[in-house]
């Protein structure tokens, strides 16, 4: 069965808002094995929603929309959908009573504008879920299922895991899941990788499962999904497994974790697998490590800690050298390291990375675009941290550093 989500909102196209429902939406119809293949985002125009509507009626057997249930003028969803299908708005008093109970459950005059959440096309029903003051309404219509839910997330997410993912389990006739197994990585960026991975990717074009994907996620790395879609995980994996073991050989040092292991955690669990602690000086980073290590790792036995000052002292690279020495003075930490930024010329910004571990001081320099300075620290971050993980792998001679004594 094939699905479309509708996200209504002008607020969503006048920038003034970001739509978190459309995601949401979709990873859970994937999780029931629903492939979503169309998303569409329509402002608060009549005309607009109910051509939206028609068009998701030629080619989904599952509509979702979220938004425009409320109870003002721009609240037209029931309307658009109505005039799409040809189908007159129904007033159910029943349900004005409900709403006007929970108006008074919780101590609020209601304004006889909520009447407007009592209407719904003819022939459809009202969700049994109804966590807000605005109903989710479901309606069958020449072999298709529409669902109109609210557009505020908690009550939408509601609607969806008690009502509407049990219905729509109930109409597939074998359930298939798509199942995921990613690789995380760093080092390269996503064409290079996707290059190393070409002859896998031509293969599994030519297969129905599993596919092969590639995502770049900032500061969560390049991600490299492997999905099927079988009846149970096991299955999946089975198809999975020969192809992601192929891909992590083909990576190398590239491939740093699996699905939701961060580079954070790796490099925390090779440090104490290793029994060495890390301290860190940051002032371009602005205590960014030492907050991501402390959130993503199970543990911090290893941390001896971070000396954090302002980046507006505007130190050099050989001052940061010697804040290195001093925190491993100080901290006794086996491993110190830290990131220096300096824009050198129009969007252009040079990190370094340095790492000392006793008395041998590694460094490294690479030149990355320079427009949003959060980006920049957020990419200073992944790349100290992955210079860490090489480095505990024995790979960073190899990795066009610097070594001095």
């Amino acid at each position: 069965m094939k699905a479309e989500i509708i996200v209504s909102g002008s607020e969503l196209l006048l920038g003034q808002s970001i739509d978190t429902n459309g995601p949401w939406i979709a990873r859970k119809l994937s999780e029931i094995g629903i492939d979503c293949h169309f998303k569409s985002t329509v402002g608060d125009n009549l005309n607009n929603m109910a051509e939206t509507f028609s068009k998701a009626m030629t080619r989904a057997d599952i509509i979702l929309c979220t938004g425009g249930l409320g109870p003002t003028q721009d609240d037209i969803t029931r309307d658009a959908l109505a005039k799409a299908l040809n189908l007159p708005l129904i007033y159910d008093e029943a349900l004005a009573e409900k709403i006007r109970e929970k108006f008074k459950a919780r101590n609020r005059a209601m304004s006889d504008n909520n009447l407007r959440q009592a209407y719904y096309p003819e022939n459809a029903t009202i969700l049994d879920a109804f966590p807000g003051t605005a109903p989710g309404i479901y309606l069958q219509h020449q072999g298709k299922h529409l669902f109109l839910m609210p557009g505020v997330p908690s009550e939408m997410k509601v609607m969806m895991e008690e009502d509407i993912i049990p219905l729509l389990t109930s109409l597939l006739p074998n359930i298939e899941r798509i199942y995921t197994k990613t690789l995380r990585c760093w080092g390269k960026g996503e064409s290079d990788i996707s290059a190393l991975l070409a002859e896998i990717n031509d293969e599994l074009d030519h297969l129905p499962n599993p596919k092969l994907s590639f995502l770049a996620s900032g500061i969560e790395g390049i991600q490299v999904r492997f999905s099927a879609k079988t009846a149970t995980e096991s299955e999946a994996m089975t198809l999975i497994e020969p192809f992601a073991t192929r891909a992590k050989a083909l990576l190398g040092n590239l491939f740093f974790g699996e699905d939701d292991v961060s580079m954070e955690a790796t490099v925390a669990k090779m440090l104490d697998q290793k029994t060495l602690t890390l301290g860190l000086y940051e002032s371009f980073s602005e205590g960014m490590i030492a907050t991501r290590l402390n959130e993503k790792s199970q543990t911090q036995y290893f941390f001896k800690g971070a000396w954090v000052e302002s980046r507006e002292r505007d130190l050099s690279v050989e001052a940061y050298k010697t804040k290195l020495y001093y925190i491993q003075t100080l901290s006794h930490a086996d491993i110190v390291t830290t990131v220096h930024g300096e824009e050198i010329s129009k969007n252009n910004l040079q990190l370094t990375l340095l790492l000392q571990h006793h008395d041998q001081l590694y460094e490294k320099s690479m030149i990355i675009p320079y427009f949003n300075h959060q980006a920049a620290v957020s990419f200073s971050v992944i790349n100290l941290l992955n210079m860490v993980r090489l480095y505990l792998v024995g790979a960073l001679e190899s990795d066009d550093s610097t070594i001095s004594p």
